[in-house]
């Protein structure tokens, strides 16, 4: 009797629960109540209290560490009317700012300096609206959208810079389009937060070695509280071919009353140097160096630091 009974018993190793073959609504009924085991939503409501208890303690404290976190950040940020937490020698930027120019390049060369014009071009039509081309027109279109800041008032905090000291170089197409090319190229210095520069003396001159015709340019002036940019060929060739170089103002000079910035770059107007080259040869790759000159200031061809270089190619 009891091997008829084992062998009843053999295979009988999977036992189906209850409920295995419920299917659609009535699944779905006893999934949202199974009054056999007491669950809600698959769960008995001393699981539900206590994974409800977990997760409020688990974000009470995810979010508390947060707030921690924020308020130790915050209080390593100054406050908005002082400027940034590290400023002039105490930041990476230091206070040798660089100089830029202007226009710049299209977007996708936005890394080269090059200035590639084509001799006699009276287009007066950009290839865009932004003035996102190669044609000589293209770089008045890039030059007039940065001049445009100046057609508004500066801030409250600053003072207007008048681009009538820039001469022809104040207008379009800033002599990149005609018979005769004479491209303006405009110098300004990138914004440092509360960097004062002081104008340079004839002690400075005795220190470092800079161009003789410079130092002669800087004793004629009679106003020698700016601060300065000088233009020279990189090479004894670039040198011979920049014989057209005039600058605006004439002095070469930014005024110290411009300084320093204060945040805010949309209501800033940051001074402006316009140089103007003419009677540019046809045809050769002409390098040039513009150097700033103030106290303190160091030339670093490689770093670009207190200086910029560019490239004008005049294609016949």
């Amino acid at each position: 009797m009891a091997d008829v009974k084992k062998e009843e018993l053999l295979g009988a190793v999977a036992i189906k629960p209850v409920g295995w073959d419920r299917t659609g609504w009535e699944a779905f009924g006893y999934f949202l109540y199974d009054p056999d085991n007491g669950t809600v939503l698959s769960r008995t409501p001393k699981s539900w209290a206590l994974i409800t208890i977990f997760y409020t303690i688990y974000y009470t404290c995810l979010a508390c560490f947060w707030y921690v976190c924020l308020l130790i950040f915050f209080s390593t940020l100054p406050d908005a009317v002082d400027g940034p937490k590290w400023q002039q020698e105490a930041s990476l930027i230091g206070i040798n700012p660089g100089v830029g120019i202007r226009p710049l390049n299209q977007d996708s060369r936005i890394d080269s300096n090059i200035f590639m014009l084509q001799d006699g071009d009276n287009n007066m039509v950009p290839s865009t609206r932004d003035g996102e081309g190669d044609l000589n027109i293209d770089y008045a279109r890039r030059a007039e959208l940065f001049m445009e800041v100046y057609n508004k008032p500066a801030g409250d905090d600053y003072l207007d810079f008048d681009t009538a000291s820039l001469g022809p170089c104040a207008n379009h197409p800033y002599g990149f389009v005609g018979d005769n090319l004479s491209p303006c190229v405009f110098l300004k210095f990138n914004k440092i937060w509360g960097w004062t520069p002081t104008p340079i003396t004839e002690e400075d001159f005795a220190e470092n070695e800079w161009p003789e015709s410079f130092h002669d340019h800087w004793k004629g002036e009679s106003d020698q509280q700016k601060i300065w940019v000088d233009c020279q060929g990189r090479n004894p060739a670039d040198k011979e071919a920049l014989s057209g170089v005039e600058y605006f103002p004439e002095s070469r000079g930014f005024e110290t009353k411009y300084f320093p910035f204060q945040g805010n770059k949309d209501e800033y107007h940051s001074p402006l140097v316009a140089v103007q080259f003419s009677g540019l040869p046809k045809g050769q790759l002409i390098h040039v160096e513009c150097r700033s000159y103030y106290q303190g200031v160091r030339h670093e061809t490689k770093s670009k630091t207190g200086l910029v270089t560019f490239e004008i190619l005049v294609k016949s």
